[in-house]
């Protein structure tokens, strides 16, 4: 299955027609749930086959963890005021400029028990932080949720840009006030936004703990650290080709040791690579029919279940 295709920058910006279904996630305070009117329409994000909400790939896994030990960040323990179970618009200086991005924090959020946090990376779209997949409908009680918005509609992938900057601010904010567990940060994104976690899952490698991504790819090159990783990617995708993603898949697959073989894992059509480091697995997801949404009823669960085995 593996590719050979190698995809310039440019691509990125290519995604910039993403689109937003518009009922997802009402509840951002103060952020508007929109669409991008000048790209194809996502409405078919949520239209795939039911059976796929429910599924899993592999194993259920961890889940947050008491504190306690060392590995806590040094948000551990302190209390917050801060409404749970929706997602709360916040602020950060980046380089001297103010830079928006939310917080979803768990229902029963325990201030005591450190959360794996899952950085969300948006498709391009004028009401951007909305056009993510949805992983913290999955998640429940046990992670944290992050979602930045991009300065302009798409991210800027750049490797030592201000949106690598902007991620590195988001995570000492993180940390500092909430308990996170710095072991089990992770990144997902769609369109312009699995680009960006592709760049992230290179240039920050050895700060992530895994990745995954639909409709997008560009893993990078002189990687620092390595990541798992799983990508969804459908074979019609005219906005964004699939070699986007075959690209980004064959450079973790050599990151990580991998072998060429794979087999089929929950949620079909999902295989996973044989013969990957412990710890570092590879899940290739091929669609047909989609086109470029997002797919949310696959690609939620799916998210989840892979990033929390991590």
């Amino acid at each position: 299955m593996r590719g050979a295709v190698m995809v310039a920058f440019l691509v990125v910006w290519v995604g910039c027609g993403d689109a937003a279904p518009p009922e997802e996630d009402a509840s951002v305070r103060d952020a508007g749930a929109g669409e991008d009117a000048g790209g194809p329409p996502d409405d078919a994000a949520t239209g795939e086959d039911a059976a796929a909400d429910d599924a899993a790939v592999g194993d259920d896994g961890g889940g947050g963890e008491d504190a306690g030990g060392p590995t806590g960040s040094a948000g551990c323990g302190m209390p917050s005021e801060l409404a749970t179970g929706e997602w709360i618009e916040r602020s950060v200086d980046v380089d001297g400029t103010t830079r928006v991005w939310f917080v979803w924090l768990p229902e029963g959020y325990d201030p005591a028990r450190r959360y794996p946090v899952v950085y969300q990376w948006h498709g391009c779209s004028d009401r951007r932080e909305n056009n993510n997949v949805p992983v913290q409908r999955e998640s429940g009680g046990d992670a944290i949720h992050v979602r930045g918005r991009a300065v302009e509609r798409c991210w800027d992938t750049s490797p030592a840009g201000p949106d690598v900057a902007f991620f590195d601010a988001l995570v000492r904010e993180v940390e500092s006030t909430w308990c996170a567990d710095p072991e089990r940060r992770f990144a997902t994104g769609y369109s312009s936004g699995a680009f960006m976690t592709h760049q992230l899952s290179c240039v920050r490698g050895d700060a992530l703990a895994g990745v995954a991504s639909i409709a997008g790819g560009q893993a990078g090159r002189s990687c620092e650290g390595r990541t798992a990783a799983l990508l969804i990617h459908d074979r019609g995708d005219g906005t964004v080709g699939i070699g986007a993603s075959e690209g980004a898949r064959d450079r973790h697959l050599m990151r990580n040791g991998c072998g060429d073989g794979s087999a089929p894992v929950e949620p079909s059509p999902c295989e996973r690579y044989e013969g990957c480091d412990a710890g570092f697995d590879v899940v290739w997801c091929e669609t047909e029919g989609m086109g470029h949404a997002r797919q949310d009823g696959l690609a939620a669960p799916a998210f989840w279940n892979f990033l929390n085995r991590l």
